[in-house]
């Protein structure tokens, strides 16, 4: 993209009609700086794709524009696809402490490592023609900002993931104050968080969820098992406090929740009570109303601690009759019938379950509609562009900008690849949509899996797969092995013998016909034939592996 020095560009990788895959480039003259570089987790359809990155071929052609990266907050969906874009620019990514050391363990993960720099709230840092501005802001995971942009067109407001808790705990709190004093000059653009916008009123605070906690805390005689977003240090501070107001120990059992423990209290954000914690291996020599057990689990991952509680698979830790279950922390969509599994389970082995829906034990960590309003009301910006949500999400939030005074054709909504341009003279431009197909990520590698491979893959679990098995004398082109075929996931072989067996008809008229002189053409005829075959045969059609050898 090519834009005149004087221009400032707003391009979208991530984030704009979907929750997830937060990612923006911006631009002026010859220096681009990224806010955020967060994944996604597929849907259901996508087989075998671990995770969603945003397409970075854009910026990469000019990768060596790119001053710096710099994160609004810690969670997956704003930092995970550092690993992805790392090892191809070399560059500075600011955050707070807390966000950039789980920055640090991902990469370590991965043998990597980055020039990473932390900043406070209310630093200020030059990069380029840009100067960023971090104020706190109170989210679901400690140490978020939202940023104060400076740059030659007008300043601008990004709130990355928020709320406004009206009676904040420990601290925790956005500051308005400090986004006011900043946007008194005047704001050219507010870029917000539109996830909860379909929510009226204010979201639960965090008192009100230790209040109810607490509730619950009292009310217990067995056993307490509580699983929750291991990120959420503040709602795990809340956790040990209850545990040892009420004389019960607290033990472990999970690696991300033992990870973000140690590393909350390495840097001083997480103070355990002296006495509370105990090893996983020694609740069984505590009373049940001793035991508070912080299990991993939260979504219904098959792996994660609470699930194997819940299929009897665990090690140290066994449901028993009176066991009451706190899931603090909500449903993700796609999570649900995982979710609801694992409480049917629950229930089986007798235990009681407490979540979202029945209790008041998770706050949101995103702005209810009122909350939107406020922060727009007090930015007051010239324009306005919602972020971090499904499309309704955005058309919503920018009717709600007009309704709090900002024009209506300013507060405009842009999708994933709409670049929008502030101009010189003081209007915009809105640039020809680039692609912004997302890459879907197979385990740990950098490979994208492709539309080809996932087309084949969910052919293979709608269809099944025939292998083909054949063996010819590269000399005389005779068959001296098969042809034999191998139903996988296709037909049950005894049932359809007769339809395999003239399958295999099929091969030996191509190796007629063909010759074996061409492996690769043989292939190819055989797969074609086959699958015309088992479509007018059988009204399937599998996927076709030949596996012809000339020895």
């Amino acid at each position: 993209m090519t834009n005149a020095p004087d221009e400032l560009t707003i391009h979208p990788l991530g984030g704009l009609g979907e929750i997830g895959l937060n990612c923006m480039a911006l631009r002026y003259g010859d220096a681009i700086v990224l806010v955020d570089c967060g994944l996604m987790f597929p849907e259901d359809y996508l087989f075998g794709v671990d995770v969603v990155i945003p397409r970075f071929d854009h910026i990469l052609e000019e990768r060596e524009k790119i001053k710096a990266i710099v994160l609004t907050h810690g969670h997956e969906d704003h930092i995970g696809a550092l690993p992805w874009l790392l090892p191809h620019v070399d560059v500075p990514v600011y955050g707070s402490d807390f966000t950039l050391a789980l920055v640090a363990g991902k990469l370590a993960e991965r043998g990597m490592e980055a020039d990473l720099r932390a900043v406070a709230a209310g630093d200020r840092v030059e990069i380029g023609p840009f100067a960023f501005n971090f104020f706190p802001v109170c989210h679901s995971i400690i140490k978020g900002f939202a940023l104060g942009i400076e740059t030659p067109r007008g300043c601008i407001i990004h709130t990355g993931d928020f709320k406004i808790d009206r009676n904040p705990l420990d601290g925790h709190a956005t500051d308005l104050e400090a986004i006011r004093r900043f946007s008194e000059p005047g704001v050219t653009l507010l870029m917000s968080d539109s996830t909860n916008v379909e929510r009226e009123g204010f979201a639960l605070t965090e008192r009100e969820i230790k209040a109810s906690l607490r509730e619950i805390f009292d009310r217990a005689r067995g056993r307490i098992i509580v699983t929750l977003f291991s990120s959420h240090i503040q709602r795990l501070q809340e956790i040990f406090d209850l545990a040892a107001a009420c004389g019960r120990m607290v033990a472990i059992s999970g690696k991300s929740l033992v990870r973000n423990i140690e590393l909350a209290r390495e840097l001083d954000y997480l103070r355990i009570p002296r006495g509370t914690l105990v090893e996983l291996e020694e609740i069984g020599e505590l009373e049940d109303d001793e035991v508070v057990l912080l299990v991993t689990g939260s979504q219904g991952e098959p792996l994660a601690s609470l699930s194997r509680i819940a299929m009897e698979e665990h090690r140290h830790v066994h449901i028993k009759r009176g066991d009451l279950v706190i899931m603090s922390s909500r449903f993700i969509p796609g999570n649900v019938v995982a979710i609801t599994k694992v409480i049917n389970r629950l229930y089986k082995l007798g235990a009681e379950v407490l979540y979202e829906r029945v209790q008041a034990i998770h706050a949101s960590g995103h702005a209810h509609r009122e909350e939107l309003r406020i922060m727009i009301e007090t930015v007051r910006p010239k324009y306005f562009v919602p972020l971090h949500g499904e499309y309704r999400h955005l058309v919503k939030h920018a009717r709600l900008a007009a309704e709090c005074g900002v024009a209506s054709e300013r507060a405009i909504v842009l999708e994933d690849g709409q670049p929008i341009t502030f101009l010189p003279q003081g209007g915009i431009r809105l640039e020809e949509a680039l692609p912004a197909e997302r890459t879907l990520v197979d385990g740990k590698g950098v490979g994208d899996v492709g539309q080809s491979v996932l087309k084949e893959r969910q052919l293979l679990a709608g269809e099944g797969m025939v292998i083909v098995l054949l063996v010819v004398d590269q000399d005389t082109g005779d068959i001296t092995l098969g042809p034999d075929i191998v139903s996988k996931g296709f037909v049950f072989e005894q049932r359809y013998a007769h339809v395999l067996e003239d399958a295999k008809c099929v091969v030996l008229e191509e190796v007629e016909s063909v010759g074996s002189a061409n492996l690769k053409r043989l292939k190819e005829r055989v797969r074609g034939s086959l699958r015309r075959f088992f479509r007018n045969v059988l009204e399937r059609d599998p996927v076709v592996v030949p596996l012809i050898i000339a020895v």
